[in-house]
C-alpha cells in the first residue's frame, strides 16, 4: 500500500470510528427525559464549545510541536471519560462534566487532523488532493453516524445506558486507530521558539494575508449555526411528534446528508466566495420554512440543510489551508475552530433563552432569520466593497 493510499485507509478509518457513537443521535433527547430544561441544555452546550474554544488554541500550538496522532489518541480517551460520567451520574451536573470533556476532545481534534493529512499530502506533492481526501474521510465520519443511528433506534429500547456504553467502546476504538495514522513529523522543535510567540507569528501572518480573514469568518458562522443547531436537531424532531427512536432515524438522515455533501464539496471548489453567501442565506431561509410549518416531514428539510452546511465548510476550509504555512498550520487551523466556537456559543447565549423564554420552535425561526440578514448583509458588503 502506498503512502496516499495508506493516509486516505486509516483517516477514514479513524473519522468512522471517531463518528461510530450510538449516543450521538440521542443525548438531546436524553437530557430532555432526565427533566433538563432548555436553558439548561443550552448551558451543557455552551459548556462544551467555551471548554473547545479555550483549549483550541493551546492545541493547535502543541500539534505544531508534538505528535498529532498520540493527541488524536489522548483526545479520544478523554472524550471516553465523558461518557463514563453520564453513566455515573445522569444529572445536570454529569451531563456538563461530559460535555466538558466532549469539548476537550473537540479541541485536540479539529483542525489537529485537519492539519496532519493536509501536511501529508503537501509532503506527497498532493496537496490539491487535500479538498478529495478530507470529504471522503468526513464521509465516512457521517457514514459512521448514519450506522450508528439506525443502530441506536434498536438499541434505545434497551436504555440510554445501553448506547452510552457502546459509544464508549468506540471511543476506545478511536483512540487505537489514531495511532495507526501516519507519523506526521513535528514542525516546529520544542526549543525552536517560544508558545506566544509562535501563535503571535502565526496570527500576524494570517491578519496580514488578503483572503484568511474572510475565510475564517464564513467557517465561523457556518460552525455556529450547523454546528450549534446539530445539537438541537434531535429536539426539533421530538417537538414535530417523532418518538425516540425516530428520533434516532432522524439523526441518521441527517447523518447521509452531511455524508452526501462532504462527497461532492470538492465539485464546488472554484465557486466565488458570493456564492457561499447565498447558499448560507438560502440555508437559514429553509430552516424559516421548516419552522413555520412545524410538522413531521419538515424534518426532511432539516437533514438537507444539514448536508448543505458541508459545502461551506469543506470548500473553505481547504482554501484556508491552502493560504497557511506549515509550520503554523495547526494553529492558524485552530484559530478557525476557536473563532467557530466563539461565534457558536454566542448563537447558543441566543437560542437557549429564547426558546427557554418561548418556544424552540421560535428559537429556530429567530435562527433560520439570524443566518438570511446575516447572509445578506455580508453579501451586500462584498458587492458593495467590490467597485471600490
Amino acid at each position: 500500500m502506498g503512502p496516499l493510499a495508506r493516509l486516505l485507509a486509516t483517516a477514514c478509518a479513524f473519522k468512522f470510528l471517531d463518528g461510530f457513537l450510538l449516543i450521538y443521535p440521542l443525548y438531546a433527547v436524553m437530557f430532555v427525559d432526565h427533566g433538563l430544561t432548555p436553558w439548561q441544555v443550552s448551558v451543557t452546550l455552551i459548556a462544551w464549545s467555551t471548554t473547545a474554544f479555550l483549549l483550541q488554541i493551546p492545541a493547535g500550538l502543541l500539534a505544531d510541536r508534538l505528535s498529532r496522532r498520540w493527541l488524536l489518541c489522548g483526545a479520544q480517551v478523554v472524550r471516553g471519560l465523558g461518557f463514563a460520567a453520564w453513566l455515573l451520574f445522569p444529572g445536570f451536573a454529569g451531563f456538563l462534566i461530559g460535555l466538558m470533556l466532549w469539548g476537550a476532545k473537540s479541541a485536540f481534534t479539529n483542525g489537529v487532523f485537519e492539519a496532519l493529512v493536509y501536511d501529508e499530502l503537501r509532503e506527497a506533492g498532493r496537496a490539491e488532493d487535500y479538498a478529495r481526501v478530507i470529504g471522503r474521510a468526513q464521509g465516512f465520519g457521517f457514514a459512521a453516524i448514519l450506522l450508528a443511528s439506525v443502530s441506536a433506534a434498536y438499541v434505545v429500547r434497551f436504555g440510554y445506558p445501553a448506547a452510552l456504553v457502546a459509544s464508549l467502546a468506540a471511543a476506545l476504538a478511536a483512540a487505537v486507530a489514531a495511532v495507526a495514522l501516519p507519523r506526521a513529523t513535528r514542525t516546529l522543535s520544542l526549543g525552536k521558539a517560544d508558545y506566544v510567540g509562535h501563535l503571535r507569528q502565526g496570527f500576524a501572518y494570517a491578519s496580514r494575508h488578503p483572503t484568511i480573514p474572510g475565510v475564517i469568518l464564513l467557517l465561523a458562522l457556518s460552525q455556529a449555526f450547523g454546528g450549534g443547531l446539530e445539537g438541537f436537531w434531535p429536539v426539533f424532531g421530538r417537538e414535530v411528534g417523532l418518538q425516540t427512536s425516530q428520533v434516532a432515524l432522524l439523526a441518521a438522515a441527517i447523518g447521509a446528508a452531511q455524508g452526501a455533501g462532504a462527497a461532492v464539496a470538492h465539485r464546488f471548489r472554484r465557486a466565488p466566495p458570493s456564492a457561499f453567501l447565498v447558499l448560507f442565506a438560502g440555508i437559514g431561509a429553509v430552516l424559516i420554512l421548516a419552522a413555520m410549518v412545524f410538522q413531521a416531514w419538515t424534518v426532511a428539510l432539516v437533514a438537507v440543510l444539514a448536508g448543505l452546511f458541508k459545502l461551506i465548510d469543506i470548500n473553505f476550509d481547504a482554501r484556508l489551508h491552502d493560504a497557511i504555512p506549515s509550520e503554523t498550520r495547526a494553529t492558524l487551523a485552530a484559530t478557525r475552530n476557536f473563532a467557530g466556537l466563539l461565534a457558536l456559543t454566542v448563537m447558543l447565549l441566543g437560542f437557549g433563552p429564547l426558546a427557554n423564554a418561548t418556544a424552540y420552535r421560535t428559537a429556530f425561526l429567530g435562527a433560520g432569520a439570524a443566518m438570511v440578514a446575516i447572509g445578506l448583509a455580508l453579501l451586500l458588503a462584498r458587492t458593495v466593497r467590490r467597485p471600490a
